[in-house]
């Protein structure tokens, strides 16, 4: 039906902007993100190899502490809830859904390691008909981004994060070379969501007023008042590897290039070429 609303998948990649458009999105009355941004549920559910397993009872005995009876109104338990099952992932999104919500979905960026048959799967699945996005960076810039962000996080754990040691080993990262596997994702994306259904951005022009008119329409609204202003990603930034090292990393993502350049065209930012 046309007043049906839209499932929206974020497939990601990661650190391509993905947090401020869920912010955007989220912020619009029409339509219900997921109050958890990344609920890693379709990750963990096709690739626990890729992702750590929930210690389900750990957590549910810190909840239940934490919060007695009323842990069943807590947004993380219903995250465990789902490692029951599809019925519960579902269940997240029914309860949240008004009459007036145009729109629903979540952005997980690591969704974008999901082969065509896992795609497929989950638009069998999901009761609405869906649509998927997917935002893609220069890959250096995007390896470099990720780089900085674990570093911090080591940091901030009472480690040493070093983002240039990170940066020099990320070719041979499983977490960093398949999170820039773009060729395989568009594929992937293409053969189950298909062009009329997925939107595919850029990083670089992600925050310009004609891309967020694109979405707009993409979604099935005559606009967004969106804040382009608010990109989470501008903050102080550490000096680049040097240029030896960065092209380096090019050179071993040669073939990301290559497919973007083919499959895209004049639509890829013009930071994507060689200085």
């Amino acid at each position: 039906m046309a007043d049906e609303p839209i499932f929206l998948l974020g497939v990601g990649a990661q650190k391509c902007g993905t947090s401020w458009l869920y912010e955007q999105l989220a912020a619009h009355p029409d339509i219900m993100m997921s109050p958890i941004k990344e609920l890693h549920y379709w990750d963990r559910r096709f690739h626990p190899d890729f992702f750590k397993p929930r210690d389900t009872q750990t957590i549910l005995r810190r909840l239940l502490k934490q919060h007695g009876d009323r842990i069943i109104a807590e947004q993380e338990f219903e995250r465990v809830a789902m490692d029951c099952g599809e019925d519960y992932y579902l269940a997240f999104f029914r309860s949240r859904l008004r009459p007036n919500h145009r729109v629903l979905g979540e952005i997980s960026p690591s969704y974008s390691i999901l082969t065509a048959d896992e795609f497929r799967y989950i638009r069998n699945i999901v009761p609405w008909r869906s649509k998927a996005v997917f935002l893609m960076r220069d890959p250096v810039e995007r390896i470099w981004s990720q780089c900085k962000m674990q570093a911090k996080k080591a940091t901030g754990r009472g480690g040493e994060g070093d983002a240039y040691a990170l940066f020099g080993k990320s070719i041979d990262r499983r977490k960093y070379v398949e999170r820039t596997g773009y060729s395989a994702t568009v594929r992937n994306l293409m053969a189950s969501f298909g062009a009329e259904d997925t939107f595919f951005g850029f990083y670089e022009t992600l925050f310009d007023e004609t891309e967020v008119a694109r979405l707009a329409a993409f979604l099935g609204f005559e606009s967004f008042d969106f804040d382009t202003e608010a990109n989470p990603n501008k903050s102080a930034d550490l000096q680049r590897p040097g240029k030896d090292e960065w092209n380096g990393v090019r050179e071993a993502f040669a073939e990301i290039y290559d497919f973007v350049f083919a499959e895209f065209g004049d639509k890829v930012p013009a930071a994507w070429r060689p200085a």
